[in-house]
């Protein structure tokens, strides 16, 4: 079971059919949200613009550094294609590590992308994905083999979102060691 994950939902607030808001919640246990931030892109290029990251990789400072933290994440997660209409938060990205040797390096980030279906705490989970390091090396060096960025192709393209979303979450160091 995860302890400390992250929820991130995108929006389309402007009505272009593109994510335009990205929303991060900082969960270190069920329901137990302890920190959020939030990043728009304002001229719906794929580009942060504006962003509030507060001390978002937890080093007891809020500088410059969080902000390039926030703004490389949200740009892959807009990448992603899973995003809500309006002000919704509906479909939502839940993201962890694991640290199975207890050294500091997680082996296994998981993406869980999930949909809420109207039933009160009952999401359903349309996809997921993983990146894995296999030999505990610091470095992601497998992944599961599927369609991230949901255009329903499964291609290379998939496999470089993936690294690129687990790597930009890890940054975070917002996992259990």
């Amino acid at each position: 079971m995860l302890m400390r994950y992250l929820k991130a939902t995108a929006q389309d607030r402007s009505g272009n059919g593109k994510a335009d808001a990205v929303l991060l919640h900082f969960h270190n246990g069920p329901a137990n949200q302890v920190h959020e931030a939030f990043a728009l892109d304002m001229s719906a290029d794929g580009r942060i613009e504006f962003g509030f990251a507060g001390d978002i990789n937890c080093d007891g400072k809020q500088d410059f550094q969080d902000q390039l933290l926030l703004t490389r994440f949200a740009e892959v997660f807009l990448q992603l294609n899973w995003f809500n209409k309006g002000d919704n938060w509906e479909r939502y990205l839940k993201i962890g590590a694991t640290d199975h040797h207890k050294d500091g390096s997680p082996n296994v980030v998981t993406l869980r992308f999930s949909e809420d279906d109207g039933t009160p705490g009952t999401a359903i989970r349309i996809r997921s994905a993983a990146a894995y390091d296999g030999d505990n090396d610091g470095e992601l060096d497998s992944f599961t083999n599927g369609d991230v960025d949901g255009d329903g192709v499964v291609s290379k393209a998939d496999k470089v979102l993936l690294r690129q979303m687990a790597e930009a979450y890890l940054a975070f160091r917002w996992f259990d060691a």
